[in-house]
This record gives structure tokens, sequence and C-alpha cells, in this order.
């Protein structure tokens, strides 16, 4: 089945100059000159240590002297960022119900809102929805947490236990979750190059038991996240350390590899995690739906004239709508699963890259949750 992939547009910023009153002078008062304020120093020399130390592969950054963390950021290809303060708490884990009945589960981290049986809850409440699907967002949860990457497991494929191994043990007289009803139809998971670590392992596990994984390549990293003097956090990748045994899929790639525009798709989920998705997922101007037989094959002819107007459109001085195009792709691939009406792909044990390939092949006739 071919999916014609959207490319993200660009996302504009438009600032606002303030004019400051300029102050009153006596004539014969002498007027001493201001200096212009210097600029910030670059936090190359406090970064440096951090990264020379644990950055999964220094030698690759060709660093010279007079280099600035700009140019490291840009070469490491986002595995280098600058976080201001305040911007790097957890998001917690959100639910929602989509147009036509899919279901959608933002897990940017493994943190609930309260705890986990109000997750169980709020999935609880899709399931009695009679949802058509469900689509996991994993993108940009870098978290080390395998007891919350186990415990969506098992809401979403409840016999698979394959991650409660690399969990810590569950703490003595924790209150158990109560068990999740069978949630039916396709299951689409969202990844991108800042899914890593525990989230990283999850998204292999569920594309093992026959979820179709649209997105970016996961890091196939870990990430650290250390405080510089300025307040701001230097988040840089890190090597994994494996288990003995370890056979997770690292990095995940996508069955539908997008090509994704960076500060929309940050922006998208800014949106997403301030209870917005419907925003991000309306378009900018109507556009002719997909008929059931074009959807059914593959094809979308619909979309590609769809682009090509707004490609044609031109910019006004105002803020576009931002538009999340791998969210938008994942919902119309459950569209197109639940029309093709295929036999259910059964999920293929990991037995290296052969069977992995033949699971791919399978899974992209249909998927679903077990």
């Amino acid at each position: 089945m071919k999916i014609v992939h959207a490319i993200s547009a660009g996302f504009w910023l438009v600032a606002a100059g303030v004019l400051a009153a300029e102050p009153t002078v006596p004539a014969t008062a002498p007027v001493t000159p201001v200096a212009p304020p210097a600029s910030p120093t670059d936090p190359i020399a406090e970064a440096l240590p951090f990264l020379q130390a644990a950055y999964v592969d220094f030698p690759a950054l060709h660093y010279k002297e007079g280099d600035k963390l700009s140019d490291l950021e840009s070469r490491a290809q986002g595995k280098i960022s600058i976080l201001m303060p305040g911007t790097v708490a957890p998001a917690p884990i959100l639910t929602a119900t989509l147009p036509d009945g899919i279901a959608y589960c933002r897990v940017g981290s493994f943190s609930p809102k309260k705890d986990w049986a109000g997750v169980a809850s709020d999935l609880n409440a899709l399931a009695g929805t009679h949802i058509s699907g469900i689509v996991v967002d994993l993108r940009g949860n870098a978290s080390s947490d395998y007891a919350g990457a186990a415990q969506m497991l098992g809401f979403l494929v409840p016999n698979d236990s394959a991650l409660l191994k690399y969990a810590p043990a569950t703490k003595a007289g924790a209150a158990p979750i109560p068990p999740l009803p069978h949630l039916d139809g396709p299951l689409i998971v969202l990844t991108n190059d800042q899914t890593a670590d525990a989230a990283e392992a999850l998204a292999g596990r569920l594309q093992s038991d026959g979820a179709l994984v649209v997105g970016r390549a996961t890091a196939g990293t870990g990430f650290e996240e250390d405080k510089l003097p300025d307040g701001a956090i230097l988040r840089f990748a890190t090597a994994l350390h494996r288990l003995p045994g370890d056979t997770l899929t690292r990095p995940v790639v996508p069955d539908i590899a997008m090509t994704v525009d960076d500060h929309n798709e940050k922006a998208a989920l800014m949106f997403i995690r301030e209870d917005r998705v419907l925003d991000v997922i309306q378009e900018q101007s109507p556009r002719k739906r997909m008929s059931e037989a074009t959807l059914v094959s593959g094809q979308d002819p619909e979309w590609d004239a769809y682009l090509s107007t707004l490609e044609q459109t031109p910019v006004l001085l105002s803020l576009p709508r931002v538009h999340d195009p791998v969210l938008v792709t994942a919902l119309d691939s459950v569209r197109a699963i639940r029309l093709s009406g295929a036999a259910l792909a059964a999920p293929v044990p990991t037995a290296g890259p052969a069977a992995q390939a033949a699971a791919n092949d399978a899974k992209a006739a249909n998927t679903s949750v077990q």
C-alpha cells in the first residue's frame, strides 16, 4: 500500500517592535554616551566538558578551536540542543478522541497527570467510545523510565511483557492497575529523532507486535541534560547502556518515513501539549476528500492538489496555522487500513533483520491492538 507523505510547511514568526520614549535632557547638561549591551557569552566553554565526557560520538563533531556551541549543534543534527529554563518539565500523558472515532494518546514522557490508574481510566473511556483505531505519539520522548514504558506496553498489548525485565521491581504495596478492555482497530505509533531510550524500546516492541510506525527514525541513543551557569539546559545524546541479553530494536525505522520541518513539528507538539490537538490537524483551506477507491489503493491525488494550492498562496503578514503532517498521515493511515478490510497480520517475533522485514511487509496491510 502506497501512502503519500506530506511535507511540513515552514513556521513563520512575526515580532512587534516597541518604541521607547526619549528622556528629556537639559540643554546645558552633558550627555553621557551609553555603551551598547555586551553580546551574550557563547556557552561553549561550559558545555564542552559535558560533551567531551559523555556525548555519543564527540570525534564526529570535528570540534576545533574557535567553534561556537551553535556550530556543534548544527553538526550534531538534533543530538545537541539548548533548552531555556522552565521548558524541560515532562509533558503529561494526554488522551483525546479525534475525528472519525480515532483515539489519540500523546506520550511525550512517562509522567501521568496524576497516576497510572488515571491513565488507565482515560484509556478505558476511549475504548468505551467504539474507536476505529489508536495513534500513540512518542515524538520527543527520551525518557529512561523503563517501568513507565512497560506500563504503556501492558495497556496497549497486554500479552507483551518484554520490557518488564528492564524495569525496576515494582514497589511492595503498589495498587494494581485495572485491566483495560480490548482496544479495537489499527495501532499507529509516531516517532522522531528525539524518541530515545525507553520510549524507543516501546516503539520497537509495538512495531514487532504489529503497529505501523510513522515519522522519523528514532535516535538510537539515550539523552542527558546538564544545567549551564546561565540557567539554560544542555541536552545531548549519550551512548545507551545495554543490559546483558538486550535484544530491543534501536533505532526503530518507521514503516512510513517522512521529511519533517523541525520548527514546525516543535510548534505542533507545543499546541498538543496545551490540549489543542484539533488545531494542528485542521487544514489552512478546504481540500477535496479522498474517495474510498483512491484511499484503499493508497493514491492521494487530492492531497497533492491541496499542497500545490498552498505553494501558490501568497504569504500574508500573519501567523499561519500550525500543521502536523505526521499526525495527519497517521490519521489517513488508520482510515485506509480500516477501509481495506485486509486480514489481520499476526505478530512476528523479533528474530533478526529478515524476520523484521517480513513483519513490516505484512503489517502494512493491516494492524490491530491486541
